[in-house]
Parts: C-alpha cells; structure tokens; sequence
C-alpha cells in the first residue's frame, strides 16, 4: 500500500468521525476558543507594546512647559499630580516626578509631576515672642515656615525669643506672609557668658544637620556639595561628611556661631563616628576648650 493511498484511507476516517454530530459540535468548539486566544495574544501583544520600554526623561527643574514638551518627544503623557510652594525654586519647575528618571516605562504612560506654585500660598505669622527655641522652632515648622538667622542679646531668658522677624522688619503676628518663608529670631544669651556645645553632623542629612545646627543655637553656614550631587534628589539624599567648626567633646562656641558643612553621596568619604544624641549649653568657664 502505496503513501497516498495510506493518507487517503486516513483523511476519510477522519471525515467521517466528524460528521458525527456531536464529536463535530466539540470541535468546532475547541476550534472557536482556540482561534479567539490566538486573537487575544495578537491584541494583548500589540496594546501592551510588548518589549517596547524606554527610560523615563529626567523633568526636573524644567519648567512644566518645557516638561511637557519633552514628554510628548517621548510619546508619553504628562499629569500634574499636586503643586507645592518651595521659595528658593523657580515658580511653574518640576519639583518631583513619578516614575523616578530613567526608570524603563512603555509608550504612552503616564509620568506624574509635582510642580512649584507660580504664585505663593500666603499663612499668617504666628506669635513665639516667649518661647524657647525649641518650641519656637517646632511652631515654625508646623505651621509651615522655616527658622532663619538667630540673633542673640543679653537677656535671663537663655535662648527664649525675644523678637521674631521677617526681611529685616518686625514680623507681627497675623501677618500673611509666603509659606516657606524663613523667620529670623532674636533670642537672650543669658548673662553669664554661656556657650554652646558644638553639635555632631557627620553622617546626618542636610535637614537632620540644619535642626541640630539651629537647636544648638547656632546658624548654618556655608553648605557646599561634591561632584557625586547632581540632581535635586542627590542633595535630599547626601549625608555631611565634614564641617567647620569640627565636632570635639566638651569643646564649645558662642551662641550664633555659623557652621558649615560638605555633603557627598560617596558613603567611604564619611567618617565612621558615633553621633552623640544632644547637645548642651555650658558657661565658657566650665569647658575644657573654646573655639572662637
């Protein structure tokens, strides 16, 4: 029996095991869904863009215009996801975006921005004539400002706030002024010559080293950054691996005292130190050492 002959007997077995009423119902069925996932596949495929990612464009700092300029470049989509008022950044700039940058997205996503307030949210001035700076400073932020230049007088109140500021003038209480605003305090020294303990920075972040700065009763400095900070993110993220005045126990400075530090991203440029927990004003006769 020839090949042909041998498919031809099978071809019309197979014919007639699907005329078969029911055994044909089932394979039409089986044939339908198999025919509809193929489809299916073929759409999914094509709607997901399958293995077709890109790096999300670094927004930051460019104005949403800009932004959004960028993001069609990119096939993506751009959405103001919330606004925010930052003084010291430039009104209508990305200040946020979500994905991060270079992170691998697909056409036609959507990328979520926050972006700076063109025009300020304006909140009154509080009243912390009276406070420590402790408190003052715990107001200040609460209410969504920020604590300047500390300015010190002879006074009993030892670092008790005996006038706040805003630019230079009074700033009274009730005044509606730009959130974010920095607020200068004028605070008493005592009568005694006190001094304060230098605190340790190394290590921190920059707002963990600003509030120990200024809950020493000292005022930042000079903040400087090394080549590893590029981004905004970089510098949120940047740790102090030096400052001046160095850090000494028992050593002490007087109140208002400025203090600089250097930030990096580059973890083996910080020193290995344990953080003392407080800091604490002593007379200049009780230290062991005095740093002008």
């Amino acid at each position: 029996m020839t090949t042909k002959t041998a498919f031809e007997k099978v071809k019309q077995y197979l014919l007639k095991i699907y005329k078969i009423p029911y055994v044909n119902t089932i394979i039409n069925g089986l044939g339908l869904i198999l025919g509809v996932l193929i489809v299916l596949m073929i759409f999914l495929r094509i709607y997901t863009r399958h293995n077709q990612e890109q790096p999300t464009p670094t927004l930051l700092g460019m104005a949403v215009e800009e932004a959004a300029e960028v993001i069609a470049d990119n096939n993506l989509r751009i959405e103001i996801a919330d606004s925010v008022y930052i003084f010291n950044k430039k009104p209508g700039s990305v200040i946020s975006q979500n994905p991060e940058p270079g992170t691998m997205v697909k056409k036609n996503r959507r990328v979520f921005v926050t972006i700076n307030a063109k025009n300020p949210i304006k909140i009154e001035i509080p009243n912390i004539v009276g406070y420590t700076l402790r408190q003052a400073k715990a107001i200040l932020e609460q209410e969504g400002f920020e604590v300047g230049t500390l300015y010190f007088r002879p006074d009993l109140g030892l670092n008790n706030v005996l006038e706040q500021r805003f630019e230079g003038k009074t700033a009274e209480p009730g005044t509606r002024i730009p959130k974010g605003s920095k607020i200068d305090l004028v605070l008493g020294q005592g009568m005694q010559g006190e001094r304060t303990g230098i605190p340790l920075l190394i290590g921190l972040k920059l707002n963990d080293a600003v509030s120990r700065i200024i809950e020493a009763s000292l005022n930042v400095g000079r903040i400087r950054y090394d080549e590893t900070i590029i981004t905004h993110n970089d510098s949120l993220d940047a740790r102090v691996y030096s400052q001046y005045p160095a850090y000494m126990e028992n050593a002490t400075l007087g109140f208002g005292t400025r203090v600089d530090i250097w930030l990096t991203l580059n973890q083996a440029r910080i020193p290995k130190i344990e953080h003392a927990d407080s800091v604490n004003t002593m007379p200049a006769k009780h230290a062991d050492e005095i740093i002008e």
